[in-house]
């Protein structure tokens, strides 16, 4: 059995990227990628810190990633909503490490043809709960809309309350704030019966409601949200891709639309700096810009200017001392910077992801532009933690270049 070696962590992970039906055609070795991970994802549900390890050895613990250093797992934790797994890698034989949901990962395994989920067990029983787990998150979710810091509560009760999570102490409630751009909800578990409150995006929250055929966050006669206030240009209406169409309310959500290379991004760095002859250990370089900052800069809810800033970082590693292998290095950073960011569906809408507004700082990402995936809005930006905007605003054309609303280009 064969995994790689870093970690791919997400968001915020986002979770990962989005999407909708995906029709592959599996390689030969699909199906074993898939057992393997089921077999790795089981092995890591019996570790905790104190298991022993080899030095360099990497693996899940409590949802977290884990890298064995000194004989002695450190572990690092994933962004919010999202939990460290093993998955299938598509391209090649082997697996990988990742931040990722539930959800997202099941799927990810079970396009495989490994039967079983995460862990290798069956999983067909699942039916009979998750739809009432849907059901229930939005129960409490519209119970959550109610509450304030001064309701009444009974001593250990838990809450959604004003977008934190809280707990009821002494007859009150006691709130925590979620991180920026999350917020809390109730959501449904995926593997067993029952609810879990967590901070999350409320794209993420939404979709994996939806995922368990229940509808949105509070039930599918919620009103329309304001992301489907945004109105695009005409020109870039008319621009829409073929396989983009407007979703209606008996249409199935397309949660995201599906990128399985980000692994194999993440390890083509890590390959190349492993052998570059540099200083590996300052900063961990091959695992954080690959793995770690490298993926979570192309999370939907990343900082439109992470994933340039993490370019920057590869290249400034590149141009170090005792470097054998500069230019590879400096070409892969440029490829990474060109790559798309993923995109989630936020209320109906998978809109383009916004453009970082401020210059690189090497000149050899000077009039590099992030692509933009297959089937979101070309005439709506935006992401979980930034609000829908029309094209023609700030943050939708590159660094540079001025946006033309006659014609939906950037010049």
């Amino acid at each position: 059995m064969r995994f790689t070696s870093f970690a791919i962590i997400s968001s915020s992970l986002a979770v990962l990227v989005a999407a909708g039906p995906i029709v592959e055609k599996r390689a030969s070795f699909s199906l074993q990628n898939g057992k393997d991970a089921q077999k790795l994802n089981a092995k890591f549900s019996s570790l905790s810190a104190s298991s022993s390890c080899q030095s360099g050895e990497v693996a899940c613990i409590k949802g977290a990633f884990a890298q064995c250093v000194n004989n002695q797992f450190v572990t690092t934790p994933c962004s919010g909503g999202l939990t460290c797994v093993a998955l299938p890698l598509v391209n090649s034989p082997g697996t990988s490490i990742t931040c990722d949901t539930e959800q997202d990962a099941a799927d990810r395994i079970a396009r495989t043809g490994a039967s079983g989920g995460l862990r290798g067990r069956d999983l067909e029983s699942r039916a009979s709960f998750t739809l009432q787990n849907g059901r229930d998150a939005q129960a409490l979710n519209r119970k959550f809309q109610s509450l304030n810091a001064n309701s009444a509560c009974q001593e250990g009760e838990n809450a959604c309350v004003n977008g934190g999570f809280a707990q009821c102490v002494a007859g009150k409630f006691v709130a925590v704030p979620c991180n920026t751009g999350l917020t809390c909800f109730a959501l449904p578990l995926v593997l067993s019966p029952g609810t879990s409150l967590v901070c999350d995006t409320q794209a993420d929250a939404q979709a994996r409601i939806a995922a368990t055929g229940a509808g949105g966050i509070f039930g599918r006669d919620e009103p329309e949200l304001e992301a489907r206030a945004a109105k695009a240009p005409a020109a870039c209406k008319a621009k829409k891709r073929e396989d983009f169409t407007e979703r209606s309310e008996d249409a199935p959500l397309v949660r995201r639309i599906a990128q399985t290379d980000l692994g194999a991004v993440a390890q083509s760095w890590q390959d190349l700096c492993l052998k570059s002859g540099g200083d590996l250990q300052t900063g961990d370089p091959c695992v954080q810009l690959a793995g770690i900052n490298g993926i979570n800069a192309l999370l939907a809810n990343a900082d439109p200017c992470a994933q340039q800033d993490n370019a920057d970082a590869m290249i400034k590693f590149a141009k170090s001392k005792g470097i054998k292998n500069k230019q590879a290095l400096i070409d892969n950073a440029i490829k990474y910077a060109k790559h798309p960011r993923n995109a989630l569906n936020i209320n109906g809408v998978v809109p383009s992801t916004p453009f970082c507004q401020r210059a690189p700082k090497n000149a050899e990402l000077k009039g590099v532009v992030r692509a933009q995936l297959n089937g979101v809005d070309p005439g709506l930006f935006g992401a979980p933690n930034i609000a829908i905007f029309p094209f023609g605003q700030a943050g939708s054309c590159p660094f540079g270049k001025t946006p033309n609303t006659s014609t939906c280009t950037c010049k």
